[in-house]
């Protein structure tokens, strides 16, 4: 990453820059290029697997020669993880841009408890090459969590952990997975406050109760709109920060009005008044802004990636620094970060204006040391730089620059903002073929978060033969989508079908679902709203998508090319997918196009995948205690045994497609960390259909109290795209008393 006084490296923890190309490896150890069977034949041979029966033969874990996790962050806006990721390597990510390379997934954790416990939020991924050329490339994913809101007067600052690992899925609901290579990655992320809530929420939070006679007449769950944020006036700004925090200086508060003043000569004059009732010298007020020049004491851009999934991103990420300097608190307007995108195709046109997006910031009472990371995005347009994959790989490089409270010019790529920095990187654009407007041919892309060339035709199973259950989300793509100014009547339709495997007759989706709108015309700020997808016409829905088109605007809906959500409850077995596409205004109808699968050179146009909702069969039973060392007594379920027994019994799991088991003790608090061995069994690569055997637990050091042994199971199903199946049914009980 090049530097210069405005710009800061992408990652501290890397001393890779833009301008040191690494040496690519002649020969990648077996390590890398024989991953996935020395998995195979031993899950833990790199000892990442905690309490795994298989011994390690060559422990690794959190290598980052190949790829790093650099930066993640949170857009509390658009509702948005996202997270940079480093290549930086010429080889070994499994083949050059004409096969399919290799997946770099990351999957992301909350946690609310400063770190004590973490809510798994979902696993997003890209596909890395091998690419020669300067290094290194920077990548981006997105992925649309469940929403997490507060009210405003309330700070909620949780912790954000993203685990990068290369060629191999990180397993849901294990936020300590060690990657063999990949890293982990934290940050702090501001929760965003809510615009909606039902009344019965407002009346709790004020610890009202409605009267008798009104409850048969208000609706509890009626929605109550927020009021609109009112900025915070300067007098108040000046003097919180003097008692707040007296380093937030008077020509960072005054700066935004300042620059609409010099904006507008008649503002300035009409202004006088104002700034001499609060005492202001605006001559040193100006002259101190003058002397400001890339100040990134209260924001910095860190880094800077291509989102080269579903509609492609332009990504940063930026880092609040400070408690206070940001114009007032989440109950009021605040102020803007502005993140300007520049690309240079090195076709000699120079530096090129992608567009400009902007981030809504607030003063908190506190925050971590460590800040706040957000992340922001700028949709860009690639149709006409793309190349067959035979022409060899695009690379672009990018320039982003931060500003607070001013957006930099379009037209100035060297602008040098008074509070913010400059970053540039390289980017991969992955081949293609150029798409004409107004042909609107749909495109199958995947299912949940794995693509359609990563799905197995013959078996319907994900890489890792993994299922799918529950709700399913289908995904594609229309790129000859007209722009965000067509009329939402004469927008492509499309439909989504289902069928079992070897019949006839397909099955229309038709169940609304809820999508996040992001949108932006002209040169306006991008706003969102919340919309619901609902079928019309013989069961089509519209599509909302709008590719960027300069000086128009785009329209791009979350979760990324979202089509349809299939309830696939109580069906089994191999199922065929299907979209189409029809022109209103023509009524020309479009079957999918074909997606070429490079590895193995097929070609796809609907996709079959396995469906299993079956959760694991379970059985667990207490059969014995031994007392002093002597030999096994015979025991049943709900006994009372002595501290210091050793409890024995048997266990069972059975699945399809089984995956892994715990067996655990409660209430923990009072077991002083006796755990039952067994603790866990995973089987994360090896198709398993379960196993039975006996468990044990001695008591020494428990305190006397009621207990239960718990056997929590989990199959490989993508269970409605993230968690798998649990089976939380099976348990026993017993009394543990002081020993006699």
């Amino acid at each position: 990453m090049a530097t210069d006084t405005l710009t800061t490296p992408s990652a501290t923890t890397a001393t890779t820059t833009l301008t040191t190309t690494l040496a690519a490896a002649t020969v990648h150890p077996p390590e890398r290029t024989k991953f996935r069977a020395l998995l195979l034949a031993n899950p833990n041979y790199f000892g990442n697997l905690k309490d795994s029966p298989f011994k390690p033969v060559k422990p690794m874990v959190g290598n980052t020669t190949y790829e790093e996790l650099t930066c993640v962050g949170y857009n509390p806006d658009a509702n948005l993880l996202k997270a940079v990721v480093w290549v930086k390597l010429d080889g070994g990510y499994g083949g050059k841009i004409c096969t399919n390379g290799s997946v770099e997934y990351v999957r992301f954790y909350v946690s609310f408890d400063n770190g004590a416990s973490w809510q798994d939020q979902g696993l997003a991924s890209f596909n890395a090459y091998d690419v020669p050329g300067e290094k290194p490339l920077e990548y981006a994913v997105t992925l649309q969590p469940p929403r997490h809101s507060t009210f405003c007067f309330r700070e909620s600052l949780p912790r954000l952990r993203g685990i990068l690992s290369w060629n191999f899925p990180p397993p849901a609901n294990t936020p300590d997975f060690a990657p063999v290579w990949g890293n982990v990655r934290e940050a702090h992320i501001q929760v965003h406050p809510l615009r909606f809530f039902p009344l019965a929420d407002i009346l709790k939070e004020a610890k009202v109760a409605l009267p008798k006679e009104f409850e048969a007449v208000i609706d509890p769950n009626v929605q109550i709109e927020a009021a609109a944020p009112k900025p915070a006036g300067a007098a108040a700004l000046l003097a919180l920060y003097k008692e707040k925090d007296p380093n937030v200086k008077q020509h960072r508060v005054l700066f935004p009005a300042v620059q609409k003043y010099i904006a507008g000569p008649s503002a300035l004059s009409s202004s006088a008044v104002p700034f001499a009732d609060l005492g202001i010298d605006l001559g040193a007020i100006i002259g101190a802004i003058d002397a400001t020049d890339g100040d990134t004491g209260f924001e910095q851009l860190q880094c800077v990636g291509l989102d080269p999934n579903s509609w492609e991103n332009l990504v940063g990420i930026l880092k609040i620094k400070r408690a206070y300097g940001y114009g007032g608190s989440q109950c009021q307007q605040g102020s803007q970060e502005y993140v300007a995108f520049w690309i240079d195709w090195e076709d000699g046109n120079g530096w090129q204006w992608v567009g400009t997006t902007t981030l809504n910031v607030h003063d908190f009472s506190t925050i971590p040391p460590d800040g706040l990371e957000y992340g922001v995005a700028q949709p860009i347009n690639l149709a006409a730089h793309r190349k067959p994959c035979g022409d060899g790989p695009v690379i672009a490089r990018v320039r982003a620059i931060l500003s607070w409270a001013v957006a930099p010019p379009a037209g100035n790529p060297d602008y040098k903002p008074t509070w913010g920095n400059r970053v540039e990187t390289l980017i991969h654009v992955y081949p293609g073929t150029t798409v004409k407007a107004g042909d609107y041919t749909p495109y199958l892309e995947g299912v949940c978060s794995v693509s359609t060339c990563s799905i197995n035709q013959m078996t319907g199973l994900a890489t890792g033969e993994h299922p799918f259950g529950g709700s399913v989300s289908i995904f594609g793509f229309i790129p000859g989508a007209p722009n965000v100014a067509t009329a939402p009547a004469n927008r492509p339709k499309y439909r989504c079908s289902v069928r079992p495997s070897g019949t006839i007759t397909w099955q229309h989706l038709n169940d609304p679902f809820g999508v996040t709108v992001e949108e932006q015309t002209g040169g306006g700020i991008p706003t969102f709203t919340s919309a619901t997808q609902s079928v019309g016409v013989d069961d089509f829905y519209t599509y909302l998508d709008a590719p960027p088109v300069a000086g128009v605007g785009w329209r791009q809906v979350f979760p990324s090319h979202l089509l349809a959500v299939w309830n696939t409850s109580g069906k089994t077995g191999l199922w065929d997918i299907m979209v189409e596409a029809l022109d209103p205004v023509s009524n020309t109808p479009y079957v999918a196009g074909m997606i070429t699968c490079v590895a193995d050179g097929t070609s796809r146009q609907n996709v079959t995948i396995e469906l299993d909702n079956a959760a694991p069969l379970t059985s667990l039973a207490i059969t014995g205690f031994s007392r002093g060392g002597g030999p096994v007594q015979p025991a049943v379920d709900c006994a009372t045994f002595q501290v210091g027994d050793v409890i024995s019994g048997t266990y069972s799991v059975a699945d399809e497609h089984f995956g892994s088991f715990t067996l655990d003790v409660q209430p923990a608090a009072h077991t002083h960390g006796a755990t039952v061995n067994p603790h866990t069994r995973s089987y994360p690569t090896v198709p398993n259909a379960g196993e039975s055997g006996t468990w044990t637990l001695d008591t020494k050091g428990m305190d006397p109290c009621g207990y239960t042994v718990q056997l929590l199971s989990s199959d490989r199903t993508f269970a409605s795209c993230g968690s798998p199946w649990e089976n939380n049914s099976a348990f026993v009980g017993f009394c543990l008393v002081a020993k006699a």
